[in-house]
């Protein structure tokens, strides 16, 4: 390994452990409760061997009502294990997953995209997708997506490996990788399978010839391989495309988006030919908000949601790389001298231009417009396009003053992006959007775990937030995780066999103050509003956690 090979892997090892791993559990500054409850089912996984509602290794976890995918969780199982159920334990695995996608890019592009001319360009595709501000937010937090898109470019990487063997060992890894990744998050369940038609409905002569070829060779390992297709396809579409696994698609499909249901609908409903209306209206609908991931705010403004909504953000590519987005994109689409010429003519960049399309679909077909994390399986192409775009400029310059010129002005583009991005993330981000975050709701469990046996009942309101009573959060999971509550316990009580969620003398339910009797010694965790204005600042009040930007918060106070 020459010493400038050496010295990009000691850079991307840097960049990994501050963009991943230092200060992980400090930013983002509280678990979200996707997080908790993947860390509270992967711990009552590791006691009892069920999850949280008592069933024995679910291949969806009910958790709150949506069907979590089952491989993070799995996945966290042995962290709890080695370092306790606590914050650290639950980002980890997403954090390490995240230093594995750098690698796959890597020998993707190195192996299968760049012609071995352009094999420099693979460097820099994986540097561009190390410090994507579109990964590092949801790399250092429990998201799914992070373990789907490993399994994916796994996928992508056999998908090329099977086109230049042809193999039917390198065909069933492609296999096995697709199906994980698609058991792994929701928009995977989308993009994985088209992709992977794609592939093989666009080279099906060379797919034909390999069936063939393994039918005359090993008749029983075809069979064997056949058997076993079928049967992970049975499985995947039972449990995951029409069973528990599909309800949280289910909950965010188009059909439930509020401009269509309370403005669209409405209006189609009234004309003769409602049915015909009201499908086109949703196709339409569906056709704006695919076309909006082509817009230049979701790229440049406000694209990753870290500030309140209406101001200016962070959009999922730093500003200087957009142009070169442009750039690579036209090259993908009209130009074909990057990209491996050992692959049938035209493969490299048709997959890539799937890639690119499909990887879009899954997030325009739910109820919210422009949502980074479910179109997180494209970030691998925009790294290759942006590359692409800054090659193609810099080849087009001539003199070494025009080129040099452009490397300064790049590298400057990403130092005021870099600087930009940390401003954004580690302080609007956790300020502004703490209440977003469910914050408050681990500190009041840590206090009501030191104090609750000092009460009769400890009631808590799942209602937050600054604007009133309208936000709900889901509280219980909170105060399980951070006391580590036995789930032989919780799963036993006769509560929760009844759906409910108290356990020991917490109750949570919205607090109605006048109907509840305060002769009791009680505490009471809420909002403000479900208190009164009195007790609030008086000697009944035991805590106080104000949201990061200072305003409401959460209040515990008690009886006496």
């Amino acid at each position: 390994m020459t010493k400038q090979k050496i010295l990009f892997w000691v850079i991307i090892l840097v960049i990994t452990f501050f963009s991943r791993f230092y200060w992980l559990t400090k930013f983002p500054p509280h678990l979200t409760i996707d997080e908790v409850a993947i860390g509270y089912n992967a711990f009552s996984i590791l006691k009892t061997g069920k999850d949280e509602w008592g069933v024995p290794f679910p291949v969806s976890f009910r958790s709150i009502g949506d069907y979590k995918a089952p491989v993070l969780v799995y996945l966290t199982v042995p962290f709890v294990w080695l370092l306790g159920l606590n914050d650290l334990s639950v980002r980890l695995p997403v954090a390490i997953f995240s230093v594995v996608n750098i690698f796959f890019v890597w020998y993707l592009t190195r192996r299968h995209i760049f012609d071995q001319k352009y094999s420099h360009l693979s460097y820099l595709a994986t540097f561009i997708f190390s410090i994507s501000p579109w990964l590092v937010p949801f790399s250092r937090s429990g998201f799914e997506a992070i373990i789907a898109l490993t399994f994916l470019l796994a996928n992508i990487i056999f998908v090329f490996e099977f086109r230049k063997s042809g193999r039917l060992s390198h065909f069933f890894f492609m296999f096995v990788f697709a199906y994980l990744s698609a058991v792994s998050y929701h928009s995977a369940k989308v993009v994985v399978p088209l992709l992977n038609i794609y592939f093989i409905l666009t080279d099906y002569r060379f797919f034909l010839h390999s069936l063939t070829g393994w039918y005359h060779q090993n008749k029983v390992s075809l069979l064997i391989a056949g058997v076993v297709f079928v049967g992970i396809t049975a499985f995947f579409v039972q449990n995951f495309i029409v069973g528990p696994g599909a309800s949280r698609a289910g909950m965010t499909f188009l059909i439930k988006d509020y401009d269509f249901t309370n403005g669209l609908l409405p209006k189609f409903s009234a004309h003769s030919l409602s049915s015909l209306t009201s499908t086109m209206g949703l196709g339409g609908l569906w056709f704006k908000r695919y076309l909006e991931y082509f817009s230049t705010n979701f790229y440049l403004s406000n694209g990753l949601g870290l500030a309140t909504p209406g101001h200016p953000g962070q959009g999922v590519v730093y500003a200087i790389e957009y142009p070169f987005l442009i750039i690579g994109f036209f090259v993908l689409l009209f130009g074909r001298r990057f990209f491996a010429s050992f692959h049938p003519r035209h493969l490299v960049a048709t997959i890539l231009t799937g890639w690119f399309f499909f990887s879009l679909l899954p997030a325009s077909i739910t109820n919210n417009s422009q949502h980074a994390l479910r179109t997180l399986n494209i970030v691998p192409v925009i790294s290759i396009l942006i590359t692409i775009g800054i090659d193609s400029c810099f080849e087009y310059f001539r003199s070494k003053l025009a080129k040099s010129l452009l490397v300064i002005f790049v590298i400057l583009g990403y130092l005021l992006g870099l600087v930009r991005f940390t401003d954004y993330y580690t302080l609007h981000y956790p300020v502004e959007l703490s209440e977003t975050r469910s914050y408050g709701w681990k500190q009041m469990a840590i206090f009501a775990h030191g104090h609750h046996e000092e009460y009769d009942l400890v009631y808590v309101d799942p209602q937050f937030g600054t604007q009133g009573p309208y936000t709900y959060g889901v509280p219980y999971l909170y105060f399980l995780f951070y006391s580590q509550y036995d789930p032989n316990i919780y799963n036993s009580d006769p509560r929760r066999k009844l759906g409910g969620s108290d356990f020991d003398n917490y109750l949570f339910t919205p607090i109605n103050w006048p109907d509840l009797d305060h002769r009791q010694n009680n505490l009471y965790i809420a909002s403000p509003w479900s208190l009164p204005k009195e007790i609030l600042g008086s000697s009944k009040q035991r805590y106080f956690v104000p949201f990061l930007n200072l305003s409401s918060g959460l209040y515990a106070v008690s009886d006496r």
